[in-house]
């Protein structure tokens, strides 16, 4: 009787435990610019590893409020070797029994799952493993980068004029306009598209 006494008494000290590790994530994960390097794995049928691609990202999450443990973000993936090749994308996230959930406002991208037990976080580097709901893993390693400027990227959807040298890199812009793509992004989502038809 004793022993069920104690394990209901931890009961409570766990979910308060759960509330406090959910807004502490969420309290590091705001107000940052998390820029760094975003790399796909998959595993072959014999357990083999191969990385499918690499590039550059960054991550903008703001809270829906003080304390929130949801709200909306953004990111922007582009090569490694040419900043014009790139991806833009809202989303909304949540951070729920220390799991972080990114769900993409556009249809396009793959909504992913970042598990509690695969990623660490301080207030200026976050890495770890994320998942989509395909169980396809992407590596990420990321710092706080306070310079960043979301400018480069036309985050609030005013396109710029493009020049006559850069008409010939392919542009993608999702029906809702909430994200678009150029260069070989751009053309990944195109043919994916095209292919789906």
């Amino acid at each position: 009787m004793k022993k069920i006494f104690y394990l209901l008494m931890m009961i409570p000290a766990f979910v308060l435990t759960s509330c406090d590790t959910d807004e502490m994530v969420a309290d590091r994960l705001t107000g940052a610019n998390w820029e760094g390097w975003l790399g796909t794995y998959y595993q072959n049928i014999w357990g083999d590893e191969f990385q499918d691609g690499e590039f550059h990202t960054v991550w903008r999450f703001d809270a829906a409020y003080y304390d929130a443990t949801y709200g909306t973000g953004y990111e922007v993936d582009y090569s490694l070797t040419d900043r014009r090749d790139y991806a833009y994308s809202a989303f909304n996230w949540e951070v729920r029994n220390g799991n972080i959930y990114i769900d993409y406002r556009n249809r396009d991208w793959n909504n992913v799952r970042i598990d509690w037990e695969d990623y660490d976080i301080s207030h200026n580097h976050f890495r770890g493993v994320m998942y989509d709901w395909e169980d396809r893993a992407y590596r990420f390693d990321l710092r706080n980068n306070t310079g960043w400027n979301w400018d480069d990227f036309d985050i609030h959807f005013s396109f710029r004029t493009r020049g006559a040298e850069s008409d010939s890199i392919p542009v993608y812009i999702s029906d809702d306009g909430r994200s678009y793509a150029s260069g070989k992004f751009a053309k990944a989502i195109l043919n994916k598209k095209k292919a789906s038809k």
